[in-house]
């Protein structure tokens, strides 16, 4: 009896540790111009409790983003600048509402392209080793129209109106308006015909060949 006792004991134990949130999307991607500062974004969080829980956010790791940039985060309570890796602030998540929380990323660019991503870990503080990773992808671009690159592409060039991988090799290509929308869903092809976009618009093209990556700003 007392071993049944103190395993009930650990089963409402473990249950009392269960996440008590989810998220919307995992990802956000930001496609922005130099001039469209600030960029900002948002990831939904909904609390799949009965009651208001206190979570916290923490800046786990900035991958590439270039130092003239200003990250934000916004709970939609308190604004913080000047976000540095190793911060962290709480929030309060309210329960039995018909609206998420968003958490709000905010760059001041000043002035400069870049391509780069922010991760941050979900939580409660009181059960640190359950967590949900978010991040925030942003591409921007120079204001200037024509084609701009922000890493080598010295796998890619033009040829006969196609954007294409020099070695015939095939690539993951996608390509996105400023927004952020997917315009063209990834496709592992070497070459790309960009006759058939979208005329008159400025577009964003990502490629992914293995460890290498290239940012095109193309208006078609």
């Amino acid at each position: 009896m007392k071993h049944l006792i103190f395993s009930i004991g650990l089963l409402l134990s473990f249950s009392s540790r269960a996440q008590v949130f989810h998220v919307s999307d995992t990802s956000a991607l930001l496609v922005k111009t130099t001039s469209q500062s600030p960029a900002h974004w948002y990831i939904e969080v909904f609390s799949d409790a009965s009651v208001d829980t206190m979570l916290r956010w923490k800046a786990t790791h900035f991958d590439n983003i270039p130092p003239e940039w200003e990250i934000l985060m916004d709970d939609q309570t308190v604004s913080h600048s000047n976000v540095q890796v190793g911060d962290s602030a709480d929030f309060n998540l309210l329960a039995n509402q018909p609206f998420a929380t968003k958490l709000i990323i905010g760059g001041m660019l000043n002035g400069t392209p870049g391509h780069g991503i922010c991760y941050f870990d979900i939580y409660d503080p009181y059960n640190p080793s359950v967590f949900q990773t978010i991040s925030y992808e942003f591409i921007v671009t120079p204001t200037t129209n024509g084609i701009a690159d922000l890493n080598d592409e010295s796998f890619l060039e033009w040829k006969d109106g196609f954007l294409k991988v020099k070695d015939e090799r095939d690539a993951d290509f996608e390509v996105f308006d400023l927004s952020g929308k997917s315009v063209v869903k990834s496709k592992l092809i070497n070459k790309f015909e960009t006759s058939s976009l979208p005329k008159n618009q400025l577009l964003i093209i990502k490629v992914k060949l293995d460890n290498k990556q290239a940012i095109i700003k193309i208006i078609n």
